[in-house]
């Protein structure tokens, strides 16, 4: 039995259409409301990640996973919006896709705001070494959480998970 491939790259422009139409939540749009949000600029700036799937057997391809994110002058990251297919978000593929862009540019800090109650999203970003809370903010009609990212908040935790950050009780 063949495994479908996937890759992560950068968006190029036909995948906005593919998007639009299979991703409907997202970070920006967790009720999956109709989109207004254009995806063209990201995609022309490189500011956009994409998982494709490669169903060998199908001899099809598709878009499961986006991220997309601004770059400021500084090189710090700002995360905008990000989703995958399916009803719920796979956090799975989302916190690849974050990783990814960590790696590839190295960038000296990232932010996102996540929605307080959306309490799916938040624990993407809980669950990726590095990411920690720096605050709330109040944008009509929600709390969003403000979670932020550095190289030395991801050593540290790296480091205690590596320590025996998982300890056992004795009976």
């Amino acid at each position: 039995m063949q495994e479908a491939g996937y890759q992560l790259r950068l968006a190029v422009p036909s995948d906005v259409d593919t998007i639009r139409r299979d991703i409907r939540i997202t970070l920006a749009n967790p009720e999956g409301r109709a989109q207004r949000k254009r995806y063209e600029d990201a995609v022309q700036r490189n500011e956009m990640l994409v998982v494709a799937h490669y169903d060998p057997r199908e001899h099809t391809s598709g878009i499961t996973g986006f991220l997309e994110w601004h770059t400021k002058v500084d090189g710090v990251i700002t995360i905008r919006d990000a989703g995958t297919t399916g009803d719920e978000p796979h956090l799975g593929t989302l916190r690849q896709l974050i990783r990814e862009l960590l790696h590839m540019f190295e960038p000296p800090a990232a932010s996102v705001k996540v929605r307080a109650d959306q309490t799916v999203w938040n624990a993407v970003f809980q669950q990726v070494p590095g990411f920690l809370p720096e605050g709330r903010e109040y944008s009509r009609p929600y709390w969003r959480n403000i979670w932020e990212w550095t190289p030395e908040n991801e050593r540290l935790a790296l480091r205690s998970t590596a320590s025996g950050g998982i300890r056992r009780r004795r009976p």
